[in-house]
């Protein structure tokens, strides 16, 4: 199978690239698909992919908060321009989602939860997935917290934390009132290859790592498979708490827990308990 890939440098790009390396891969990064540039877009035509990845987003919160016009540019134009490829190929198109569509009120989400983005970055990623669902063959794929790619490619919580520790930090501060899915890119990659090999029925479909953990509860387990719990003190505090400590410059959601129970029925879910994958992508930074 030939699988054109957007965003392939990025954390869940390297994963996919591993675990995809059995088909054809059109392995792009924004220099050479640029999924803003509508013309640059559909001169991909000619590579005659059978199906389409679109990893590509502005993930980054506080650059999105700042910068909305980027965000939205990416994130809601770039998806239509992709979605507009894949309809003209009549190929299946796989777009990332997220959690951040939620407002956190509820504990759990399930696909057909209304979403009520509370930022700019969570707004634009549901834009995008209004974008392609104009476009029958779609698989929206929604993740948790990312998690992958090793020191080198991830930008999120788990090697924020790592370089904290490697700097020195004798002391870290851990939210005990936001909870979410830790999603192993890995995991995940694993689980887009089953869909787009076995073709489920075309739709959304929640894919976080499964069980929910506070943030706190991430860094524990992270600072003790490091080896490090008895050299940094961690404390917890509220969200308000770490705010005044930290600005973010963004609005929080207190749960962005995802049900993946639609998934799993389908038999289609590499998804670990996210202990035992943290435990797996720990190694990398050993």
């Amino acid at each position: 199978m030939r699988v054109l890939v957007t965003g392939s440098k990025g954390m869940l790009g390297t994963s996919v690239s591993k675990v995809f390396k059995d088909h054809d891969l059109l392995l792009t990064n924004s220099t050479e698909l640029d999924v803003r540039n509508f013309d640059q877009v559909m001169s991909w035509a000619k590579s005659k992919p059978n199906v389409i990845l679109h990893l590509a987003a502005e993930t980054d919160l506080v650059r999105a908060e700042f910068n909305p016009g980027d965000a939205y540019m990416t994130n809601h134009t770039g998806t239509l321009n992709m979605a507009h490829l894949a309809e003209t190929l009549n190929v299946p198109i796989v777009y990332i989602g997220t959690a951040g569509i939620f407002d956190g009120k509820k504990k759990i989400y399930k696909e057909e939860d209304k979403a009520n983005p509370l930022h700019h970055y969570g707004r634009s990623k549901y834009y995008g997935e209004l974008a392609v669902k104009q476009y029958k063959k779609h698989y929206i794929v929604r993740a948790g917290w990312a998690m992958g790619g090793g020191p080198e490619v991830d930008k999120k919580f788990i090697n924020k934390i790592y370089k904290l520790a490697k700097s020195g930090a004798k002391k870290l501060y851990g939210i005990n009132d936001m909870y979410g899915n830790p999603t192993y890119t890995m995991d995940f990659a694993m689980t887009l290859k089953n869909i787009v090999e076995k073709r489920p029925e075309y739709g959304t479909y929640n894919s976080g790592g499964k069980g929910s953990a506070s943030r706190l509860a991430v860094l524990k387990e992270f600072i003790k498979l490091l080896g490090l719990s008895k050299k940094i003190e961690i404390i917890p505090v509220t969200d308000k708490e770490f705010c005044k400590l930290f600005p973010s410059g963004y609005p929080k959601t207190g749960s962005e827990v995802l049900s993946i129970k639609k998934l799993e029925k389908s038999g289609l879910s590499a998804m670990r308990d996210w202990q035992s994958a943290l435990a797996e992508y720990a190694k990398e930074f050993i």
